[in-house]
């Protein structure tokens, strides 16, 4: 820039000053004209004014600084006395007074002998428009003063013409971007002058303000007339105008925010408070600093253009090199922001702790904070969470859209949100997730900006060139900066700090020297880091600073550089580490430097930060001895009492102190495994010891959310370093080539998961942490892999699969519910048995082994089509109703994502990932077309809705290519296949291929499309570039057995080259083709699967799943899963990638999870033994007294007769003919089995056991007369029994056939009477205790009402007047007892009693009520489980 005097003077011609008002009313006219209202001013923010005019409002701001204050004369002050101009009506204006005895003075009106009184109507100046009547606080507020406009208007004429003139010199660019960017400050000043002061303290804070401007423009305009370079002086005047505005707006938001808090309702504030989000996020917390003053002011001014522009691109992102100061300046930004009113929300990620390190968390973090903030957009966000409370655990796209997006875009809010550190959050996808969101919606929201920051690591790269936010965003490259500059802030930083330092001590006159400073620059090398640190280190309390300064100037310059980012050859944090660390430990005492260093262990490994006092406790040390270590290097922690975390003060200090090729002194080295091994060690001793039943003190039958003061009981009784313990101790457990742990770890694992396992579950449970619990079993079993502990962590693993559902929802009922339904010969009931405390009764039928126990998953729609993910570890789950895909856990079934819905219901297809995992593709038919749905799983977000094909084919594979971008499918009809290829990013079809053979499978080959045809010749598999640019060559030839119907092929494996089908004697045969070997045939039909390894194969018959397994002879069967349901064209076999998991979809609304674990067996033909055993439905009839139940397995032939009191079988009835119904009646049991009616007697055995009675015991045996029922000819007419059952007095029989209804003497055997049902065949038949049965279809329900002589009446009955039916609603009870949809069983008053696991809640329609008792009784159970509810007086708290 050329010397700013000579241009000023051209521009700010000398004029006389103008003279100074009289004191005298009448003589205020003569202040300057620029005072007066303007008449013809251009748009608010830019002044028209006339050069005249301009002169004129520089000399008064000039006039202001010699202390000529028009804002306000204080009587005591003769000499500045000056009277207020005098409107129209001749009113004068304020007069405020002096203060007396140090008091501040009090606004006061001359002449009005009222206290508190701040002036009259026209006079006021404390707003620009007259408003009267404003009170606050016993003073009133009226009126306005136009001076304040003028004022403002004359300070921003001044710095637009600084800002015009420093444009035009490049080098004071920096000048004149730091005056454009206070212009739209005081705009945002002036605008805020318009409404009247809300008190006296604010009336007095703009009154100082205005003082001040008033004072440093006069300075701007002076400097602008005096000859000579004053671009430095100028600047200085800059920086003390927008501090003075900073720190007036700074405390106005600090009042608005409270306000705005207060406006808060507790019913919303409940619903904030309670939202899921990451804790101390702001940039209010924390212990970050921003910039000194006058340090990377060019940098922070011109991000402040960038935030008032509303031209400029919504996103801008700050980029640097680890140590550049990216945070530091995001601090600063957040709090100009802030006072600006600007700043909606911010979030400063951090890997130190969990929730801010986790992408789920920012979202709804940053939507809180809006919330709070705006009230327009609190009143859209409140109800949507009450309407969707779990909107938080879904997709980042569906975060987004629903918690950001939507709520800007109804409110049209313009805000600033602040995101720092994005390279610090846990994203291991090739592109920023949180990047790849932005880049979608940021468009739809142009009133915000988003200001980011972020180390330039691969991922953050790659997402900001994402086409969608490559185009919309600044980028700022911090480590690109001039070097002078970098170093003359450093310089700065450095000074000021010395000189703090300096001032707290004696002797330090004269220190440093500018030598000691320029070396300390020299060697930062442009990190700020290194400055910081090393004002930490020489800032020592209890240490000189001379000594410490000159030990940081002897050490010698390193060579080895911070991670891979060389600033300097020479220049390295390295050395600044060492030498800090040098001072800190001790040279004659290995004991104290030992302790240091697991202290530093325990800082830079925990998982999260732990305060001083947690990691005393977990190391075993005292409380002090942790604070005087941490006192020796205070200058690489961040610390604050001894309740609050301890952090390292920068994310480069752990990198260096757990590197040994950084690190090289072994004393200050710190060894991963050996400080995770002592972490592991302290956190297992202290769960140990200190875990113990119902730590939180909760009430029984209640769940975690019911309990209004959880979190105070959590801060009661669970201590942070026990908290810390039990969630992450597995996270210590670090096995790698190095680990080397003692014995005691391993009992001290076994101890803790057989004496405090049920305690460390209900800690996770009221922490929200359940998920934990899967997350550290299976750490574990990977440590006790091959050891005879693993058998109790597999049996731990199990219970906690299996009682997931209630573990994560209720700590109470780990033992109400968990404990009392675990199998009776698992290890988790011998070992902790004693602690069950059930709230119902277990009368029967309890599994005896986790080998049932598959885990089930059951929703309310139909589930279209499900696939795994590559590494087995998700599974994704098509739901027609939602119109989007669930992601679910593969272990725990547990709801991870949901990907953002379709504008329709899905109709039944089929899904596949990508090979990476990272993609999601469904294809489908709707309307007789085909089309391809992806989506992204970073973001869950929807990238392509494709049309593929025309036509109505049916589909039959699918696959990605190689790289990930394209999909190809294959259709097949009679006629003809087609294979569509499609590239999912761009939603472009690519290229179709036509051919007439039969198509059997299409899977990708390295770069190329493979597809296999059958044919007379056998199997072709064909090769062709993926885009099918050139024709398919033919690559193999398998022949096929000779037996094979092309039609009838059930599955081909091009992996294994197997391939099944169905030969002409209907069985299934498996084949080895590549050495024409048959490996299996089976009777078989619907469905078939291979694992990916060929080592199971599953099929499906009519008796269930038939899982084979493979041993050098071919398969041999191992056994057949109880899967209840239909196999139709929408049922599915899935083996999971790992082979560990088979999942059976054999309904519309259910599938579930075998482990194939259980059938691992030594390799020998030996066949396994049963593992499962088969079961179907039962009937079970109670008596009237509630005493005596009788079990039947359905269409089975043995009649169990259980005593309810004991649980035990009283006597065993074999019919050897299919049984239908029983009725018992006191001590006697009738029995109707396959058109024979008979009567035993019952024994009460007491102790149970198996007691048979012959068949020829019965008290009477009676044929019912079947030929004397009326004849049909229709074709459905047969003689086949569907159901019946008994009446209540026993003297009829009801028997359900094929579209009629016979009922039939009991004693003689005569048939009574016979009706015509015309409605499908009924799924319920259930007598109601008054002679009258309820026929329930899904179309209606129909009751049979039964007179004396037997003579049925057929009445069609409304559904809706049916709900208290016993049976016909099996979920309620006529007692009051209710299963809810998610497995509770409710008493009366809604207590919960007890949590039935997800197998057990599959079918509704095969549970049976009878007064308290609740009987399941199928879902591959062995037996029926009976249920005493007992009534509910019975429960005690």
């Amino acid at each position: 820039m050329k010397h700013i005097s000579k241009v000023k003077r051209k521009m700010f011609p000398k004029t006389p000053k103008q003279p100074i008002p009289s004191e005298s009313p009448a003589e205020a006219s003569a202040w300057p004209s620029s005072f007066q209202p303007e008449q013809n001013s251009g748009p608010k923010g830019r002044s028209n004014l006339s050069r005249q005019d301009l002169d004129s409002d520089l000399s008064m701001l000039l006039d202001e600084e010699a202390g000529m204050d028009s804002k306000i004369a204080l009587q005591s002050r003769a000499e500045e006395d000056q009277e207020l101009p005098v409107s129209e009506a001749g009113t004068p204006g304020i007069v405020l007074d002096a203060p007396e005895d140090g008091k501040d003075p009090i606004a006061k009106n001359p002449g009005d002998t009222k206290g508190g009184e701040i002036g009259p109507a026209e006079s006021s100046r404390v707003a620009k428009t007259a408003r009267e009547g404003t009170s606050f606080e016993g003073a009133t507020v009226h009126g306005a003063a136009d001076e304040d406009v003028q004022k403002f208007s004359a300070l921003k004429a001044v710095l637009d013409v600084v800002s015009a003139d420093c444009a035009d010199c490049d080098d004071d660019v920096a000048v004149g971007q730091k005056a454009r960017g206070l212009l739209p400050r005081i705009v945002a000043l002036e605008e805020g002058f318009d409404s009247p002061p809300r008190d006296v303290e604010e009336l007095r804070r703009r009154d100082e303000v205005i003082r001040e401007l008033g004072r440093l423009g006069g300075q701007l305009r002076s400097l602008a007339e005096k000859p000579g370079p004053r671009i430095g002086e100028i600047s200085k005047v800059l920086e003390g105008l927008r501090e003075t505005i900073f720190d007036y707006q700074k405390v106005q938001q600090d009042v608005i925010s409270s306000q705005r808090r207060g406006e808060i309702s507790p019913a919303e504030a409940a619903i904030l408070n309670n939202f899921h989000s990451a804790q101390r996020a702001e940039y209010r917390h924390g212990n970050r600093k921003g910039c000194l003053k006058g340090t990377r002011e060019a940098i922070l001014d011109g991000i402040e253009l960038w935030a008032n522009d509303s031209d400029q691109s919504p996103v801008y992102w700050l980029n640097g090199l680890a140590g550049t100061g990216k945070t530091t300046i995001a601090q600063t930004i957040s709090e100009r922001m802030f006072a600006s009113g600007q700043l909606g929300a911010s979030f400063f990620c951090s890997r130190d702790f969990e929730d801010r390190s986790n992408l789920e968390f920012i979202f709804p973090t940053l939507a809180i904070q809006l919330a709070r903030k705006y009230p327009q957009f609190r009143s859209i966000f409140v109800p949507m969470v009450q309407q969707d409370p779990g909107i938080a655990h879904e997709s980042l796209y569906n975060q987004m859209d629903k918690l950001i997006v939507g709520p800007l875009k109804k409110s049209s809010i313009s805000t600033v949100i602040v995101v720092d550190a994005l390279d610090e959050c846990k994203d291991e996808e090739p592109a920023s997730a949180i990047l790849s969101v932005l880049g979608r919606f940021v468009s739809e929201i142009p009133k915000a900006k988003f200001f980011l920051t972020g180390r330039p690591e691969p991922r953050i790269r790659t997402g900001f060139r994402l086409p969608l936010l490559a185009e919309v965003t600044d980028v700022f490259f911090l480590h690109k900066v001039e070097p002078r500059l970098i170093n003359s802030d450093i310089q700065q930083f450095l000074r000021h700090s010395f000189v703090e330092i300096a001032n707290g001590q004696c002797g330090l006159d004269g220190w440093p020297t500018e030598e000691d400073v320029d070396h300390l620059c020299k060697q930062a090398g442009g990190l700020f880091v290194y400055a910081v640190a090393t004002i930490r280190f020489i800032g020592h309390r209890n240490i000189g600073p001379r000594r410490q300064l000159e030990r940081l100037l002897q050490s010698p310059e390193s060579t080895k550089y911070q991670g891979k980012s060389k600033i300097n050859p020479k220049t390295t944090l390295d050395s600044l580490y060492i030498s800090i660390l040098e001072g800190g430990f001790c040279d004659d005492d290995p004991e104290y430097d030992s302790s240091i260093r697991s202290v530093l262990g325990a800082i830079v490994l925990a998982a999260n930060p732990l305060s001083p006092s947690s990691i005393a406790t977990l190391l075993g040390f005292h409380s002090s001895d942790v604070s005087h270590q941490l006192t020796s290097v205070h200058s690489l922690i961040l610390q604050g009492d001894n309740d609050h975390p301890v952090q390292p003060f920068h994310k480069s200090f752990p990198d260096f102190i757990t590197d040994p090729t950084r690190c090289t002194n072994q004393r200050f080295y710190v060894f991963p495994p050996h400080h995770h091994h002592e972490l592991v060690k302290g956190c297992l001793e202290l769960m140990n010891q200190t875990l113990e039943k119902n730590m939180c003190q909760l009430p029984n039958a209640i769940t975690n959310s019911e309990v209004g003061d959880l979190k105070d009981r959590i801060k009661k009784y669970i201590t942070p370093a026990l908290e810390y313990a039990c969630r992450s101790w597995y996270k210590h457990l670090i096995i790698n080539e190095h680990t080397v742990y003692p014995a005691t770890i391993n009992s001290a694992i076994e101890h803790f998961l057989r004496n405090k396992f049920l305690f460390w579950l209900e800690v996770l449970s009221v922490l929200g942490a359940a998920r934990e619990a899967v997350d550290a079993l299976r750490a574990v079993k990977k440590w006790f892999e091959a050891s005879p502990t693993l058998d109790i962590v597999n049996d731990c693993f199990q219970f906690v699969t299996t009682f997931f559902g209630v573990i994560s929802t209720s700590a109470p009922h780990i033992y109400h519910s968990a404990v009392p339904l675990s199998p009776r010969t698992s290890i988790m009931w011998k070992l902790y048995e004693p602690y069950a405390n059930p709230l119902v009764r277990l009368v029967y039928g309890i599994p005896t082994s986790w080998d049932l126990d598959a885990t089930t998953f059951k929703h309310a729609s139909y589930i279209c089509a499900t696939a795994w993910s590559p590494c087995s570890r998700f599974i994704a789950v098509a739901i027609k109703s939602s119109g989007g895909i669930q992601i679910l856990d593969a272990v725990t079934l547990e709801q991870l994502l949901t990907t953002s819905p379709l504008s329709q219901p899905l109709s039944f297809g089929h899904l596949l990932f990508s090979p990476s995992g990272h993609l999601l593709t469904y294809c489908m038919q709707k309307e007789r077309k085909s089309y391809i749905v992806s989506w992204d799983l970073q973001t869950g977000g929807l990238i392509c809705n494709l049309e593929i094909y025309p036509g109505e084919k049916s589909y039959e594979s699918m696959t990605y290519s190689g790289c990930g971008t394209m999909v190809g499918t294959l259709f097949t009809d009679i006629d003809a296949s087609i294979i569509c290829i499609c590239n999912i990013l761009t939603s472009k079809n690519i290229a179709s291929y036509l051919f007439k053979d039969g198509a059997t499978d299409i899977w990708t080959h390295g770069e190329y499309l493979r597809f296999s045809t059958l044919g007379d010749q056998g199997i072709t598999i064909w090769e062709a570039v993926f885009d099918l640019a050139n024709p398919a060559t033919a690559v193999q030839s398998l022949s096929t057995p000779s037996n094979i119907d092309p039609s009838a092929l059930a599955l081909f494996d091009h992996t294994l080259l197997y391939l099944a089908f169905y030969s002409h004697n209907g069985h299934l045969q498996v084949w080895d083709i590549q050495n024409n070997k048959l490996l299996l045939e089976s009777a078989a039909r619907f469905l078939s699967s291979f694992s990916s390894d060929g080592h199971f194969f599953a099929h499906t018959n009519n008796s269930g799943v038939q899982i084979w397994k493979q041993f050098p002879s071919g398969y041999t069967h191992l056994q057949t899963l109880p899967v209840k349901g239909s196999y139709g064209s929408h049922g599915l076999l899935q083996f999971s990638p790992n082979g560990k998991f088979l999942l059976v979809q054999c309904s519309l609304d259910a599938f579930q999870l075998f482990p194939t674990g259980v059938y691992v067996t030594p390799l020998s033909d030996l066949p396994a033994q049963n593992l499962y055993q088969e079961t179907e439905p039962f009937i079970l009839e109670f008596s009237s007294a509630h005493t005596l139940a009788a079990a039947i397995r359905m269409r089975g032939k043995v009649v169990t007769v259980i005593d309810l009191s004991c649980g035990l079988p009283q006597l065993i009835i074999d019919m050897d003919t299919e049984v239908y119904a029983t009725r018992i009646i006191e001590n006697t049991a009738f029995i109707f089995s396959n058109g024979k009616a008979s009567a035993w007697n019952i024994p009460i055995r007491g102790g149970g056991g198996d007691h048979r009675a012959d068949v020829s015991g019965s008290m009477f045996t009676t044929s019912l007369k079947v030929s004397d029922r009326p004849k049909y000819t229709r074709w459905w007419d047969d003689s086949s029994t569907i159901a019946a059952s008994i009446s209540p007095d026993a003297h009829h029989i009801a028997v359900l056939g094929n579209h009629r209804l016979d009922t039939y003497d009991m004693a003689t055997g005569n048939h009574l009477y016979h009706n015509q049902l015309w409605s499908s065949p009924p799924v319920c038949f259930i007598p109601d205790g008054n002679e009258s049965w309820y026929l329930s279809t899904r179309e209606r329900v129909e009751r049979m009402a039964i007179d004396k002589d037997g003579k049925p009446c057929l009445i069609e009955v409304d559904k809706q007047s049916t709900d208290d039916l016993p049976g016909r609603y099996p979920w309620k009870s006529t007692h009051g007892y209710k299963v809810t949809g998610d497995g509770w069983i409710l008493s009366p008053s809604g207590k919960q009693l007890l949590w039935l696991p997800y197998h057990w809640q599959l079918d509704e329609e095969t549970r049976k009520w009878d007064g308290c008792y609740l009987a399941l009784l199928h879902n591959g159970l062995p037996e029926p489980v009976i249920l005493d509810l007992q009534p509910e007086e019975l429960l005690v708290d």
